[in-house]
């Protein structure tokens, strides 16, 4: 029979484990988004050569014109991305915290100081 102390800090051990894989999961959702996004930009890459050589032949006025959306489209891409990265608004107060604590950053405030306080902590 175990006592109450084994069965908190077995208790502690499975709410950790939990954390721990949800937190790897998130990681590997954001990983899966991003692998998405640089294949949807490979497919239209794709498809904008098929159609600038529809005819056979490309003209370096038509490579000049797409450059611009080229970049348009890696800039939107890069944009996502840095939005899936970030993420700390879903996460929870008690996480946030924990994330200031492992970069040796004050812990007080409501959430959207921590959220600030990481993200500046990021750039």
């Amino acid at each position: 029979m175990q006592n109450n102390s084994t069965n908190e800090t077995i208790a502690d051990c499975i709410v950790d484990c939990i954390n721990e894989s949800s937190s790897l999961l998130d990681d590997v959702e954001i990983l899966l988004v991003a692998v998405a996004a640089l294949i949807g930009l490979a497919a239209w890459g794709y498809k904008k050569y098929q159609a600038l050589a529809a005819d056979g032949k490309i003209t370096l006025d038509e490579i000049i014109d797409s450059v611009d959306d080229i970049k348009d489209k890696v800039e939107e891409a890069k944009d996502q991305l840095e939005v899936l990265e970030d993420g700390y608004d879903k996460y929870k107060v008690a996480e946030l915290k924990d994330a200031l604590k492992e970069k040796g950053l004050a812990v007080s405030g409501k959430k959207d100081e921590l959220i600030a306080r990481l993200r500046a902590s990021d750039e």
